[in-house]
């Protein structure tokens, strides 16, 4: 069952709960969903063997916006790993514009590109173009979802594909917070309130909402979702701080699909006048930004984050195009990530300097 926030209807829920005991604003749930299959390889192993390109081939990526830090270290692995092999590299920004970044690849059609990166965060509008350059021979790698062809409802034939495994994402994320009420609260036998970012728009932030709702109900049911707020950048998680800071004053933490709305409500809570320390909240994502996981080191009320691995993902997946234009076997490329809390991430995220780029 999907339910919708209704707007304006948080402060009349309120009032009733002060009357009638906890009544919580409506939560999308998609607690019975059922993550399909994400095929290919998350080894990062890969990026160690020596390779040559056989030819000098232009390697493009059409990605949506620089909204969202990862994804210029995402362009920054691609465009590395680039010259490390001998392509040309190439990222085109649509700033949040499909008709853009329809226009985008026709460009890297027109201009003779051999492999196209596509950020398919509409999944049917670029069948027209990805179907035009598979004719073209040119190699197509869906990144972030498939690219589906409406005449067919299938996905179109293009060899690669780039993904998360959003479900697994979110599942990580909801078990760091499950782990952490539980060592924080052993004894507390009431509701513990969480509010939830996520971005709406996007069907992958489904599967992560998905796999964080099934994780805090099998480890910790006590975790009770009492709003949901757009969570995509900085701007949201300050709103979202200012809102629930007075409409939810039992709030024990924040769960978010991904790390820069969570900065944003770092940097509200900070300018409250509250502790980052505070002992008795926590905040949980992803993605493996450097100032998450700064916070998350420090011991702050951003106690957990899935870090995924946005650097030798990206070199992989444009390593993935390179070999497949050889002629060489190659496989699908599944985002590599690693949960990072307070305990590992000296040794496993910022020693690592593919992970915590400076």
């Amino acid at each position: 069952m999907k339910k919708k926030v209704m707007a304006g209807f948080m402060a009349g829920m309120m009032a009733l709960g002060a009357m009638a005991g906890t009544v919580y604003a409506d939560v999308t749930d998609y607690s019975d969903a059922v993550p399909a299959e994400v095929k290919g390889t998350d080894d990062v192993s890969v990026l160690e063997d020596e390779y040559t390109a056989k030819e000098k081939y232009k390697v493009g990526f059409a990605l949506e916006s620089m909204d969202v830090a990862v994804w210029n270290t995402m362009s920054e692995g691609m465009a590395d790993e680039a010259e490390k092999i001998g392509v040309e590299y190439t990222c085109m920004v649509a700033n949040n514009d499909v008709a853009a970044q329809v226009a985008n690849v026709e460009n890297m059609i027109a201009q003779g590109y051999d492999a196209i990166i596509i950020h398919a965060f509409d999944k049917q509008a670029f069948a027209t173009v990805v179907n035009e350059a598979i004719e073209k021979g040119i190699v197509i790698c869906a990144y972030d979802d498939n690219i589906i062809d409406p005449s067919t409802g299938e996905a179109c034939l293009y060899p690669l594909s780039f993904l998360c495994d959003n479900y697994q994402i979110g599942y990580r994320v909801g078990t760091m917070a499950a782990e952490w009420t539980l060592e924080q609260f052993p004894d507390e036998t009431g509701d513990l309130e969480f509010g939830v970012l996520w971005h709406h728009e996007f069907e992958y932030q489904q599967a992560r909402l998905a796999g964080i709702e099934a994780a805090i109900a099998e480890k910790d049911p006590r975790i009770k979702l009492v709003d949901e707020q757009e969570g995509l950048v900085t701007e949201d998680g300050v709103k979202a701080c200012e809102a629930w800071t007075q409409a939810f004053p039992n709030l024990k933490g924040v769960l978010a699909t991904n790390d820069t709305c969570l900065l944003g409500y770092a940097q509200a809570w900070q300018a409250a006048g509250k502790d980052l320390k505070d002992e008795n909240f926590g905040m949980f994502g992803n993605d493996g930004v450097n100032d998450a996981i700064d916070m998350v080191a420090e011991g702050s009320i951003l106690r957990g984050d899935v870090g995924l691995d946005v650097y030798d993902g990206g070199a992989m997946a444009l390593l993935a195009c390179v070999k497949q234009l050889d002629g060489v076997e190659t496989d699908s490329v599944i985002l590599p990530m690693v949960s990072v809390t307070s305990e590992n991430a000296e040794e496993d995220w910022i020693s690592h300097p593919t992970l915590y780029v400076k």
